[in-house]
């Protein structure tokens, strides 16, 4: 599991993320209630984080528009009958569905805010 650093509320991907970006197959989204793309990722939308009982239709719905190759939730929770149909869309379409948390638990004297999920 890599993870990636986050400073004022802007994601810092890694470069894999950076290159992907550049063979652009799609865009990328971010629903969130308190993160953003940093302004240097190309080809990215952040979307304020609807209610969580309408995430996954709007998970449905980024997926099958056909123009997506990655969507970025924050603290993603999915009943067990969505997460089956979400990943078979997901398979579908060849989207990349990735859950992100933030992490704000102090390490040494060192205080830092860090982004983790499955990459």
């Amino acid at each position: 599991m890599a993870t990636v650093t986050q400073l004022h509320n802007i994601i810092e991907f890694p470069v894999s993320a950076n290159l992907r970006a550049a063979s652009h197959k799609g865009w990328s989204y971010l629903l969130s209630s308190s993160l953003a793309f940093n302004k240097s990722i190309d080809h990215a939308i952040r979307i304020q984080k609807p209610n969580e009982e309408m995430v996954p239709q709007w998970i449905r719905k980024l997926i099958t528009s056909g123009q997506c190759s990655t969507i970025y939730v924050e603290d993603l929770s999915l009943p067990q009958h969505e997460q089956v149909l979400i990943k078979q869309l997901c398979d579908q379409y060849s989207v990349s569905l990735i859950g992100l948390s933030v992490n704000d638990k102090q390490t040494g004297a060192k205080a830092s805010n860090v982004l983790q999920g499955p990459w």
